[in-house]
């Protein structure tokens, strides 16, 4: 394992990356996941390689079965198939991930493990937890299961990919089977998810008044659930405990005003049926045909909600392709010019005139704006996430939800939670209802002189 322990794309010397015959860009993923592995662990694994008699290393090469035995009794086997996560094929995607989704358990760690659940323990084992002086942790020490980082990580993920890649895309197909597998896991009674945020236990107590429940060194409010060891302890969630819409009153007490829990985002929209259909199979295009490798765009609203874009057209006296784009603008977080080519398939030319002839109307303005990627936006306010999220018209935040909390996005990514064509639907019946996109008058008491 050559310089795991260096950081960077070229922690490899060229005439390593040489002889190993691999790129740059390969070697990187190989070296995040080794490097996370503790050093003991890695020493196990390349003493295995050696053969009973070491002579044989320069006959037969090294025991990599023994290796893999080592490995998989700790990690788990992972299944080969064309959807490998090092297949050439998914490089640049990993590596397009791991720049826009960030969160604790990393794109490459979450991504095999989407596209393979039963032989990956975090998405297959569940674990046993028990208080540990100001925090709730698992009893099976140095074992990998399911928590609140994979929780994070993999629906982060699958909200991703879901809106990243077209229909039709096999590693998009995967998606429903990770996300049952997340439910299961999310079943289990047992389970407790670290909220990971600082609770002062006696103002939590003044908030809440009397527990559902004591154990010994803990309390329940409700889902929520505190050690209570020491004067502050970082609270946990029963997911089991929580009510059909997947909230609890004590959770509002112990955010206190503030934007809610990561893993509270993440239980709500695991169990979302919107969100179990934005990760499914829409079918083939109500318009339109798929592309010629079988995969088509739901985000093409042309393709996906034909009627819609003649009726956006009607009202407005637009052209298709300006009646698209304005839905593109209206309803999805990130209609950014390489998108939308993306998405619709558009040459320049005919990208250019759709945009002209809608900036040609009041429904947009015409603007620049640092990371936009794009130079027509709807009219009203603007909230800028920190990168790589792009920023986004605030009307549009009701159509995010959770994803997006005061310039935040608890998850580590910004995509659509609900199927393209439900999206669309949505967004132009607020405009129908009076409430399209509009500038706001700004009121400001006036006083004497300047």
């Amino acid at each position: 394992m050559p310089h795991v322990d260096r950081d960077g794309v070229y922690f490899l010397p060229p005439e390593v990356r040489a002889t190993l015959e691999v790129k740059a860009f390969e070697a990187d993923p190989a070296r995040s996941e080794l490097h996370r592995l503790d050093a003991s662990f890695r020493r196990d694994v390349v003493a295995a390689l050696m053969p009973a008699w070491p002579a044989d290393l320069w006959t037969d090469g090294p025991d990599v079965a023994a290796a893999a035995e080592v490995w998989n009794a700790r990690l788990g086997r992972r299944v080969s198939t064309h959807q490998d996560l090092f297949a050439s094929a998914h490089q640049d995607l990993l590596a397009e991930a791991e720049r826009a989704v960030r969160t604790a358990w990393e794109p490459s760690r979450a991504l095999p493990a989407l596209l393979s659940p039963a032989s990956t323990p975090e998405l297959s084992r569940d674990l046993t937890w028990a208080v540990e002086q100001f925090r709730f942790g698992p009893v099976e020490k140095d074992t990998p299961g399911f928590d609140a980082a994979v929780l994070v990580g993999s629906v982060a993920l699958a909200a991703w990919l879901s809106h990243r890649l077209p229909t039709g895309d096999p590693v998009r197909a995967a998606l429903p089977t990770a996300l049952a597998a997340v439910r299961d896991r999310l079943a289990a009674p047992g389970l407790v998810l670290d909220l990971n945020g600082l609770t002062d236990l006696a103002e939590f107590r003044k908030a809440a008044g009397a527990p559902s429940e004591v154990g010994e060194g803990w309390e329940r409010y409700g889902a929520v659930v505190l050690p209570t060891y020491r004067s502050h302890c970082i609270s946990a969630l029963r997911p089991a405990l929580l009510d059909v819409a997947g909230t609890d009153p004590f959770l509002r007490v112990l955010r206190g005003g503030r934007p809610p829990f990561d893993v509270e985002v993440a239980v709500r929209l695991a169990r979302d049926p919107r969100f179990e259909a934005a990760l499914g199979d829409p079918g083939d295009p109500v318009a339109g045909e798929r592309d010629g490798d079988g995969t088509w765009w739901p985000q093409d609203p042309a393709r996906s909600v034909p009627g819609l874009v003649a009726e956006v057209a009607k009202e407005y006296g637009l052209g298709g392709d300006a009646a698209a784009l304005y839905l593109m603008l209206l309803a999805i977080p990130d209609p950014t010019d390489r998108n939308t080519a993306r998405w619709t398939g558009w040459k320049p030319t005919r990208l250019k005139a759709a945009r002209a002839e809608l900036a040609a109307t009041d429904l947009v303005v015409e603007a620049k704006r640092t990371r936009a990627g794009r130079s027509l936006f709807l009219p009203g306010g603007w909230t800028d996430p920190k990168s790589p999220h792009v920023p986004l018209e605030r009307w549009k935040l009701p159509l995010v939800g959770d994803l997006v909390a005061e310039a935040h996005a608890p998850l580590g990514v910004i995509a659509p939670t609900e199927p393209a064509a439900e999206l669309y639907r949505r967004a132009w019946q607020r405009v129908r209802e009076s409430d399209a996109p509009r500038f706001e008058e700004l009121k400001v008491p006036r006083h004497r002189g300047r």
